[in-house]
């Protein structure tokens, strides 16, 4: 507990956890690291030319996948074979990085990712991000020009919110590494201020991003932190054509999509629940239909009710911005 003018102020759990992930040697590391490759140029930028970060980072999501690397850690050097490697450091392309586990008897790299229930289903049918094939690559790259043999790449995701596990396996892939160093190049070649940031300002990745307000710094006072790519290009017509183009399309594509799952609606063999996997000859996707009855709040029965009472129902406030198109009205005549 620490006190601030003599107020104590008492900490949360969250605070402690925080705490603690801040002060490990890993969250203080400064130079760019494989986990960061592939991820956001703009992040990767500010490592490659030593920014200061301006925020604390980090997440409790983040904590809990130390948790468990911790725990396997542990649990691996008391069971890992003499040739096998536990959190070992490599160097490859001049970037560092930590690989989980290497097992020598098979010649296989493990690394282990913790991820939402919801994100693990996306994996399973769209395979692991880019960011996660380019990492452990990077690391057999480091292992093979060591000379230690690898022949097979596994990534274990676990789900924090159910405990799932999901493994994926393939083998070292030259074309990843490939692709990984290009993109390392781009970066180190760039101007960072030309550098884009690759993920939204109120979003998670860059709430928990240690350069967040360094990287939207020069945002208009009181408005939205992408204000400042307004400052920066400031082309009214060229956003404005951005935004009407794209509503197009996302319209159009959107109502593609009902068109589709309208048409294969013809297939869905259940009236309720969850369906089987039925193969429609899509590689290795199948399709699920998940039919859901969902029961929602009256708004007017419920006003009615409180009025009846003779009292108002509880509301609370928001704040919302939108943004239309509309025609602009005629010019005054003579004008």
């Amino acid at each position: 507990m620490t006190a601030v003018d003599d107020r104590p102020v008492e900490k949360t759990t969250a605070d402690l956890l925080l705490d603690w992930d801040r002060t490990r040697p890993r969250s203080r590391q400064r130079e760019l690291g494989w986990s960061e490759v592939g991820g956001c140029m703009r992040r990767a930028g500010y490592r490659m030319a030593g920014t200061e970060p301006s925020n604390a980072g980090g997440s409790l999501q983040a904590v809990m996948g130390t948790a468990i690397h911790d725990a396997v850690q542990q649990r691996l050097n008391e069971t890992a074979a003499p040739d096998d490697l536990v959190e070992y450091e490599v160097v490859f392309a001049n970037v560092l990085g930590h690989l989980d586990r290497y097992e020598a008897d098979t010649f296989t790299l493990v690394d282990v990712k913790t991820t939402s229930s919801r994100w693990l289903e996306h994996i399973k049918v769209h395979g692991p991000e880019r960011s996660h094939l380019w990492q452990c690559n990077g690391y057999a790259a480091a292992l093979i020009r060591a000379g230690i043999r690898v022949k097979r790449i596994v990534i274990d995701y676990i789900a924090r919110d159910t405990g799932e596990l999901y493994r994926w396996e393939g083998v070292p892939d030259p074309h990843q590494v490939k692709e990984a160093l290009a993109w390392l190049a781009e970066v180190r070649d760039a101007d960072l201020d030309m550098l884009p940031r690759q993920y939204e300002p109120d979003g998670p990745f860059c709430q928990h991003c240690p350069f967040l307000d360094v990287c939207w710094e020069g945002a208009v006072t009181d408005r939205d932190r992408r204000s400042v790519l307004f400052v920066e290009d400031p082309d009214a017509r060229a956003w404005a054509e951005r935004l009407f183009e794209l509503r197009k399309q996302i319209k159009a594509l959107k109502s593609e999509e009902e068109t589709a799952k309208g048409a294969l609606d013809a297939l869905r063999p259940n009236v309720t629940g969850k369906s089987d996997v039925l193969d429609v000859g899509l590689d290795d996707i199948g399709l699920v239909w998940t039919v859901s009855d969902v029961t929602k709040v009256d708004p007017a029965a419920v006003r009615a009710e409180y009025a009846l009472a003779g009292a108002k129902p509880p509301t609370k406030t928001s704040t919302s911005t939108k943004l239309a198109f509309v025609r602009l009205p005629e010019p005054e005549p003579g004008r």
